[in-house]
């Protein structure tokens, strides 16, 4: 039997049902490692909030943590609260995010996390149908967690969460019919998104982080697409739309195009911006083969410098082991 989707036995309007969704994904409490880094960031950040996602916020009990990158966003008010330089503020104002490493000491041994840094404003407008390119609302689409101590921000973090989820699943509708499941066209989307950012992603990574999200995608997709101004019908696990969506390929072709020129200047301006950077490259390198590659204080100051004496150790290191 076909019916009409209904969003929630409570309120009918979508939106409302995605906040409520979002509202129960992204309150649980956290590990005691994720809290510690919040913790530590907030104090430096002490007017903002904080999205959690990632592997830190997927990672279970058993799992050490001082093996984990955590990955946030760190959400404030304004630009001027958030920096003290004025370069960095139009540095993330042109080229959104500033992405910047960190670490703390934790009774768990050293905790680290890689940290982008945006306005609330911003945020909502990165996540919003005004942006063409799928790198901010593709990734926010995705569950995370929002850590607010002060809930100063949390309802509108919540709207815009919605918002990325409306985001998505309109522009990747497109990609799928009239006719398709929710992990149907969650995969078109990911997949979709993933070239737009030049990702090397294997080619089941979308389908695995759909399953590990449990209903996320069954529960969001339809109210997502009656938001966007679609008319849905179920039967079964099949959605139906009565509208044809439009033509997305050409669309996703372009974000693919562009992407290609924002990878390459995101990757340039991280070099500037990704303070530890390298600190976090010889921890990487250190984990995946042993060979700790020693980093001196002059190549933490000249990072770009410093890149090409610390690749070199790390060959002679990694020969001299071989030899061993």
């Amino acid at each position: 039997m076909t019916t009409e989707y209904d969003d929630s036995a409570e309120n009918n309007d979508p939106h409302t049902a995605l906040c409520a969704r979002i509202e129960k994904v992204s309150a649980p409490s956290m590990s005691s490692a994720a809290k510690h880094l919040l913790d530590a960031l907030l104090e430096k950040f002490p007017t903002s909030a904080a999205l959690f996602y990632g592997s830190g916020a997927s990672v279970s009990s058993h799992e050490d943590p001082t093996n984990i990158i955590f990955d946030f966003y760190i959400i404030g008010p304004s630009y001027d609260a958030l920096y003290d330089s004025g370069m960095l503020g139009l540095a993330n104002k042109i080229m959104p995010p500033n992405v910047f490493y960190f670490e703390t000491p934790s009774p768990e041994g050293v905790l680290r996390a890689k940290y982008a840094v945006l306005t609330l404003e911003h945020f909502e407008k990165l996540v919003s149908p005004k942006t063409f390119h799928s790198y901010f609302w593709a990734r926010f689409a995705q569950p995370c967690r929002i850590y607010d101590p002060k809930n100063q921000m949390r309802a509108r973090l919540e709207n815009a969460l919605a918002q990325s989820i409306i985001s998505f699943c309109a522009n990747s509708a497109g990609l799928v019919g009239n006719e398709f499941t929710a992990k149907e066209l969650w995969l078109a989307g990911l997949n979709a998104s993933y070239k737009a950012e030049l990702r090397a992603e294997d080619s089941d990574r979308a389908s695995k982080l759909i399953e590990s999200y449990g209903d996320w995608a069954a529960s969001v997709t339809a109210p997502a697409l009656r938001a966007a101004g679609f008319t849905v019908t179920t039967s079964g696990e099949k959605l139906k739309i009565s509208e044809s969506a439009k033509p997305a390929a050409f669309p996703w072709r372009m974000r693919a195009i562009a992407g290609a020129g924002l990878s390459v200047a995101r990757l340039l301006k991280g070099t500037q911006t990704f303070n530890g950077g390298i600190d976090y490259i010889a921890w990487k390198i250190k984990r995946h083969s042993g060979i700790d590659v020693q980093i001196t204080d002059w190549e933490r100051k000249h990072p770009l410098l410093g890149a090409p004496g610390a690749g070199l150790r790390y060959y002679r290191l990694r020969a001299k082991q071989k030899n061993a």
